[in-house]
């Protein structure tokens, strides 16, 4: 795969100016503009002007670009009665290259999925891949830092020479009268207590870059709340042993019923699919971008110098052995709040209402119909 199969094909390349500390654009202009032509490779434009414009865009389009890409690809046979016989492929792949950060991420998925969602339109008959590249211009670039990319260069680098890893998807179920309807699809995490309420004040830290969180964090901290809530494990789970260093199977079970639960309330509570969520923070160090599993770090009902404890070792992952720790892998898992709450899903923020009907379930996506997206490692 990469980028021969497309080739004469444009590159979609979103731009968000407005992401990060607004560089988007001089990056673009400077670098990735001339990069694109000097390696021959057409493109389209599409610049994010304001918040929810990119899933906007691909939610009402995705299904006349997958269209036209299979059009460009489609090989015609020699003439028989008369007729021409169309041979359209089983699957294409849509290249799509993001100056931006992991909301637009979020954003291009959200509106792809949602764009196709119930048509039929991707099947097992014909099976579309979707392979981003990352140019890291956002604020956390918690996609691009936990794959290594160190520059703008590096990532442009890792898109011509066309390798792909699988973008593995969570998605965040609420309940509905049939049983869970999935609310949105991440890609990096999900998060209650300190870390939502810290994304939350981070706005009005916009215009310091990444420093935003650090401001928001340390505010959070000085006033520091427990957050109230249970969390329930389904099928296999993996729990980090402090002894031994290594993780380990907790149970192996696949049935309906709970593996094992965690009382809270919260201090601190992860679900990732990323090990770094900025440059010098990589909170779950186990995790990876492509594998089948949730990583899950929880802090239960501790104080400030635990919390700041913690925060000081993030940067080279040894936090995994403060005891107030408890880290697992898992592929459901459900939290469950005894008043209404509030989630923080890839930036965006989602309120829960409390008891069992206000349960969130979070998934790791296995099925290979929604499971389409790669990115450029």
């Amino acid at each position: 795969m990469g980028i021969l199969p497309t080739s004469n094909f444009p590159l979609l390349v979103v731009l968000n100016p407005h992401s990060g500390k607004k560089q988007g654009r001089e990056v673009w202009d400077s670098i990735v503009q001339p990069a694109l032509n000097k390696a021959e490779k057409p493109f389209k434009l599409i610049e994010s002007n304001a918040q929810g414009h990119a899933q906007s865009y691909f939610f009402d389009n995705i299904k006349p670009i997958l269209t036209d890409l299979i059009q460009s690809l489609s090989a015609v046979n020699e003439p028989v009665d008369n007729a021409s016989a169309i041979i359209r492929p089983s699957s294409v792949t849509l290249q799509i290259m993001v100056l931006g950060g992991d909301g637009t991420v979020h954003e291009i998925v959200n509106g792809i999925l949602r764009g196709v969602e119930g048509t039929g339109y991707v099947s097992d008959e014909f099976r579309p891949k979707v392979e981003f590249s990352i140019i890291p211009t956002g604020t956390g670039n918690a996609i691009s830092t936990s794959l290594g990319v160190t520059s703008v260069q590096d990532a442009l680098d890792r898109f011509l020479v066309g390798n792909a890893t699988p973008l593995r998807l969570m998605s965040v179920s609420t309940r509905a009268e049939s049983g869970w309807k999935v609310h949105v699809y991440t890609v990096v995490v999900n998060s209650y207590g300190l870390h939502c309420a810290t994304v939350y004040d981070s706005e009005e830290f916009r215009h310091l870059g990444n420093e935003r969180f650090l401001h928001a964090a340390m505010k959070n901290v000085e006033n520091l709340k427990q957050y109230e809530g249970q969390l329930v494990f389904y099928g296999p789970v993996q729990s980090y042993d402090r002894s031994t260093g290594s993780l380990t199977p907790v149970s192996s079970a696949d049935s309906n019923g709970p593996t094992i639960s965690l009382p809270g309330p919260f201090t601190y509570l992860l679900i990732t699919k990323q090990a770094s969520l900025e440059p010098g923070f990589t909170p779950t160090p186990f995790a990876k971008t492509s594998d089948e599993w949730m990583d899950v770090l929880a802090v239960q009902n501790v104080g400030k110098a635990e919390i700041m404890e913690m925060f000081g070792s993030t940067s080279t992952g040894k936090h995994v052995e403060q005891k107030t720790i408890e880290y697992f892998k898992t592929k459901t898992v459900e939290l469950e709040t005894p008043t209404q709450g509030r989630l923080c899903v890839d930036g965006e923020f989602l309120t829960i209402e409390g008891g069992p009907e206000g349960r969130v379930r979070f998934e790791v996506i296995s099925d290979e119909n929604i499971q389409i997206f790669g990115v450029y490692a």
